[in-house]
């Protein structure tokens, strides 16, 4: 009976330092609020979360939704939001605004093969067979001025077409199905998991891929702060890395995985989450040579103003 009840006592003394180490902790915690655009490509903030990656290296992250990427910068600078998730363009044409924002790590970039494809879909009905043929047609863009907006105007330049030529109207991807079943558009410049959806039902054909216009390894998405947030808060800057680096990881190995919490977190039904090409090109790394790139193609579109200098684009 003795022995029992030191038996007792000492697995009560266990759970209550275990009790106490939890919650040590939690209070040491940091809390972040990271700000995610709710697509494919940003998958990694979920899982992070879910998998608790994040308060494995002492975060504790509130994922607040961005409707779309460019509102992302005024999340960072109101204060509203710690870090998050515009793509290169925006990060470079805030900067180019005066804000002084900093990329901490990449999301993704353009697939070639695998992973998050994006690209121009028509309707059935509707003939593109070069560049040139865009004229006149009326295609939707997620956002003018944002990332698949500036690699399909960079696609008519390089082909030699006038991107004033075409008819571009601003429409979310969420809506970009019923756009091109309803016939209110001839074409969309989309990206997965929307541009599955549209080819698994036959409502358009992909024309080009936006991947094949590119140089490999082109940068899509960043996390970004405000250069002071980085500065003040070097310790926190280092964890989340380390953090998304391991979620990163764990989204290219576990596809499985991967695709239960697309369907958790962004409401895609489970046929069309399953047909996403596995692994996501997801990679934790940017490079001035990255962001020069999205530079020089931006300058050219005349969306920029100064002068801009990618190797200070990116927290030390």
């Amino acid at each position: 009976m003795l022995k029992s009840k030191f038996s007792l006592l000492r697995a009560a003394l266990a759970c209550c330092a275990l009790a106490l180490g939890l919650a040590s902790q939690a209070h040491a915690q940091t809390k972040v609020r990271l700000g995610v655009t709710p697509i494919g490509d940003y998958i990694t903030a979920w899982v992070a979360k879910d998998q608790g990656i994040f308060a494995k290296h002492g975060l504790d992250v509130t994922l607040q939704t961005v409707a779309i990427s460019p509102m992302a910068a005024a999340g960072l600078m109101s204060g509203s939001l710690d870090l998050a998730t515009p793509t290169a363009v925006d990060l470079i044409q805030a900067v180019d605004s005066g804000l002084d924002l900093v990329a901490i790590s990449s999301v993704g970039v353009l697939a070639k093969t695998t992973g998050t494809r994006s690209g121009v879909l028509v309707r059935p009905d509707v003939e593109v067979k070069k560049p040139a043929d865009y004229a006149g047609k009326k295609i939707a863009q997620a956002s003018l001025g944002g990332m698949l907006h500036v690699l399909f105007r960079n696609h008519l330049l390089e082909n030699g077409v006038d991107p004033a030529k075409v008819n571009d109207v601003e429409i979310g991807v969420p809506s970009h199905f019923d756009a091109l079943k309803g016939r209110s558009v001839d074409a969309v410049v989309t990206a997965d998991p929307m541009l599955s959806r549209i080819l698994a039902t036959r409502t358009g054909t992909q024309v080009v891929s936006l991947a094949d216009t590119v140089p490999a390894d082109t940068v899509t998405g960043l996390v970004a702060s405000t250069r002071t947030y980085a500065q003040k808060n070097p310790a926190v800057i280092t964890a989340f890395r380390a953090a998304w680096k391991e979620a990163t990881a764990l989204v290219i190995a576990d596809h499985a995985l991967t695709r239960s919490t697309i369907v958790k977190h962004l409401k895609l039904p489970e046929p069309v989450a399953a047909s996403l090409t596995m692994p996501l090109s997801v990679t934790t790394e940017v490079t001035p040579k990255q962001l020069q790139w999205w530079a020089d193609v931006m300058r050219k579109q005349n969306m920029l103003r100064g002068k801009v200098e990618p190797q200070s684009l990116i927290a030390r």
